[in-house]
């Protein structure tokens, strides 16, 4: 029995092995021909050109909406009305400078949209090199200074009141502060009503204060002048009236007494003009001076002394002007009277009249200007360089005219004032 079953077993083995291998042929037979064909190729898209976008140079153009200047900018005006230039002061109260401006997208060549914003720039507009993107207002480092008391060295117009929070305001409006950033010099900055800085404003363009040197008096009418003597500076001051207070006019270098007494000290009016004066003694000699206007007694002020050989004619004296003299300006050095420069004691004689006020003291005044050099030559002086032209002499034949520009030069005759 046992052997029947293995045999049956063996009989369908047989079978199902026999069915597998005619299925297997019968596929190949009946399989489909494209199993043996050429492969079809995938189709391949063809590749799209990429826009090609280059930037135009950034440009200077014009804000139109005025409303649209960002807060803590100030315009600032240019000779170009279609530059739109604005500052501001920074954290450091160093005044940096922004110029509206664009650029232009180009497509294939081809302006596209155009771009607008600040960028930074220097004083006259000019967009700055390293300049490779805009601005943005809102980040900008605007400054605020610290209020500081007023210096010594200034005091206010009259026309200007301080407060005891530092608030400084004007008669005609505004409203301001003595301020610095830092260890800096202080300026007057636009505050607000209370006493603060406004952020990244410019320092006021309003004339808020004078030297405190000069004069507090009220000028009695408009264009009147006043001279003022500052030996401790060894500077002259000339003021005007401008809009009822006394405005700088002209400095100058001077040398009085050399001593503590020799010059006088006081107020005192112009007395008398004289183009052309008999002095005191130097060495045995007397001397002369240019362009003298008196002030009290004997003291006056002249052009530095005139020596030598026919001093007394102007026409000769004028080359002979004592040289270590004019080297002296600007120390303590002459006999009482106030040696200027020959130019500047022209330019009192023609614009002071007689009666203008002369305030002397020991007060220290403007640092004055340095007279031009001397020429250690002739034709500008002898040959032992002990007399000479002064550079400033206002007289055509002055050799120095084609060396310093003059600022005066005569065209004829000065009036003698001496006889009015």
């Amino acid at each position: 029995m046992k052997h029947r079953n293995a045999w049956k077993r063996l009989i369908v083995l047989i079978v199902g092995i026999s069915l597998a291998f005619g299925l297997a042929a019968c596929s190949q037979v009946l399989g489909t021909p494209n199993a043996t064909s050429e492969p079809v190729a995938t189709p391949v898209p063809l590749p799209t050109a990429e826009p090609v976008i280059t930037i135009g140079d950034p440009m200077p153009l014009t804000l139109e909406d005025t409303t649209a200047v960002p807060a803590g900018y100030t315009h600032v005006e240019t000779e170009d009305p279609t530059l739109s230039l604005f500052a501001f002061t920074d954290e450091t109260g160093v005044v940096q400078y922004r110029v509206y401006g664009g650029y232009t997208e180009f497509i294939d060549g081809a302006a596209g949209e155009t771009f607008q914003g600040f960028y930074p720039s220097d004083e006259t507009g000019a967009i700055l090199a390293d300049a490779k993107a805009f601005v943005d207002p809102a980040l900008e480092p605007f400054g605020t200074a610290s209020s500081t008391p007023l210096p010594d060295t200034i005091r206010l117009r009259s026309t200007y009141t301080l407060t005891e929070t530092g608030l400084i305001s004007g008669s005609e409006g505004g409203t301001f502060i003595y301020g610095s950033f830092a260890e800096g010099e202080g300026a007057f900055y636009p505050a607000d009503s209370s006493g603060k800085m406004i952020p990244g404003a410019l320092p006021a363009t309003e004339d808020i204060s004078v030297p405190s040197y000069t004069p507090t008096s009220v000028p009695a009418a408009e264009g009147d002048r006043m001279i003022c003597v500052y030996i401790g500076s060894q500077s002259v001051v000339v003021y005007k009236a401008v809009n009822g207070e006394w405005t700088q006019e002209r400095v100058m270098i001077c040398s009085t007494g050399r001593s503590k007494d020799m010059t006088p000290r006081g107020t005192f009016h112009l007395v008398r003009q004289y183009p052309y004066k008999k002095m005191g003694q130097i060495k045995g000699e007397n001397v002369y001076s240019q362009y003298a206007s008196r002030i009290v007694g004997s003291y006056l002020f002249h052009s530095v002394p005139i020596g030598g050989e026919k001093r007394t004619n102007q026409e000769y004296g004028k080359k002979q002007m004592y040289v270590k003299y004019y080297e002296s300006l600007g120390t303590i050095a002459s006999g009482g009277c106030v040696r200027l420069r020959c130019g500047d004691a022209y330019w009192i004689y023609m614009n002071c009249v007689v009666g203008t006020e002369i305030n002397i003291s020991d007060d220290t005044g403007p640092t004055p200007p340095t007279p031009p050099a001397l020429i250690y030559e002739e034709p500008y002086m002898d040959a032992r360089h002990e007399y000479g032209w002064d550079p400033s002499d206002p007289d055509p034949e002055n050799p120095y005219h084609k060396v310093y520009t003059p600022e005066f030069v005569l065209d004829g005759p000065v009036v003698d004032k001496s006889k009015d």
